[in-house]
C-alpha cells in the first residue's frame, strides 16, 4: 500500500503550519510523556498505538485503506524522526 504523501503544492504549506506550531507540539508531547510515566514500557507502546488507531480512524472512519495508508505515512514520519535524531546526536 502506498503511503499518503503531500504533493509539492502542499508541502510548503504543511511545513509552515509544522514549523508555526512546533513549540506547541513540543509541549503536547512533554505533557503526554508525563501521563505514560505511570505505565510499563508494554504499556506505553499499547497506549501510544491505541492513540495513533484512533486519531486515523477518527480521520478516515469508513476506508480502510486510506486508514492504512496514513498509518503508514506516520511510521514512515517515526523512522525519519529517528534518524534525525541520530544525526543530530551524533554531531555533538
Amino acid at each position: 500500500m502506498k503511503p499518503i504523501t503531500a504533493t509539492e503544492f502542499e508541502q510548503p504549506e504543511i511545513y509552515a503550519t509544522v514549523r508555526r506550531e512546533m513549540p506547541a507540539i513540543h509541549r503536547t508531547v512533554s505533557k503526554m510523556g508525563k501521563q505514560l510515566r505511570g505505565l510499563s514500557d508494554v504499556s506505553q507502546k499499547q497506549a501510544i498505538t491505541q492513540l495513533a488507531a484512533t486519531w486515523i480512524l477518527a480521520n478516515y472512519p469508513e476506508d480502510l485503506d486510506l486508514a492504512l495508508s496514513l498509518s503508514d505515512a506516520m511510521r514512515h514520519q517515526v523512522d525519519i524522526h529517528l534518524r534525525e535524531i541520530k544525526k543530530a546526536s551524533a554531531r555533538h
